[in-house]
């Protein structure tokens, strides 16, 4: 069994009453790799996850519009950086080590 860490500082955070920001952002400490893996010969490090914004809209019930939204705020406060391809995207929860370590 694996589980994420949730500091209280999360209510502080300029993000909180954004609740479907919320929800991607735990969703994707949920999601990320806690220990390096290779996918389709591509290195995912701990952190990092591969994804899209359908798989995220199916699996957080949020649309891919908010999904698109939720992905710049998330991006533009430096929680996460995010290269995209036509077929996927790559995420990395920056700081991952101090969420999670």
């Amino acid at each position: 069994m694996s589980y994420i860490k949730l500091h209280r500082r999360l209510k502080r955070w300029e993000w909180y009453q954004s609740s479907e920001t919320v929800h991607v952002f735990i969703h994707l400490l949920l999601s990320a790799n806690y220990k390096p893996k290779k996918w389709k010969g591509i290195e995912i490090k701990r952190g990092e996850l591969i994804t899209g914004r359908h798989k995220l809209s199916e699996a957080t019930g949020i649309s891919e519009m908010k999904i698109r939204s939720c992905l710049k705020h998330l991006q533009l406060t430096n929680e996460i950086t995010r290269k995209t391809t036509k077929h996927y995207t790559h995420l990395t929860v920056c700081n991952y080590e101090k969420y999670q370590g």
